[in-house]
């Protein structure tokens, strides 16, 4: 995995977004070609959309978009989680951990999840 090509996918989707074209960038597709497996999509979604510029353009939204969904579920469940934690209630902590789990499709949010609902009854050394 590589941070630059993440960097990269979400300053292009956030260009779009204010109205800008994709740029004719002929190492564009292999970059498309990296990342989408890397927010859940399978490789051959991410060919076929590659066969025309509407394609392309789409693929780069739906990347940029579950990269910054899942981020910000993330954030949000974390946060939650560490205040019910907190809270002495554990199971509770625990279940807004599984419920964005249920939901999240990017592999590293997913891991990021994993490890913290692994470690959610470890008691905090603070």
């Amino acid at each position: 995995m590589n941070s630059d090509d993440w960097r990269r996918v979400i300053d292009l989707g956030l260009a779009l977004a204010g109205g800008a074209e994709l740029p004719q960038d002929p190492e564009l597709p292999a970059l498309l070609r990296r990342m989408a497996p890397q927010v859940g999509m399978p490789s051959a979604d991410a060919e076929a959309a590659l066969r025309d510029a509407p394609g392309a353009v789409a693929l780069v939204r739906e990347i940029h978009r579950r990269t910054r969904d899942g981020s910000y579920r993330l954030s949000r469940a974390f946060t939650a989680s560490d205040a019910l934690k907190e809270s002495g209630d554990t199971a509770g902590a625990r279940k807004v951990l599984e419920e964005a789990m249920a939901t999240e499709v990017v592999p590293l949010y997913r891991a990021q999840l994993q490890a913290y609902l692994d470690h959610v009854d470890d008691l905090d050394e603070t």
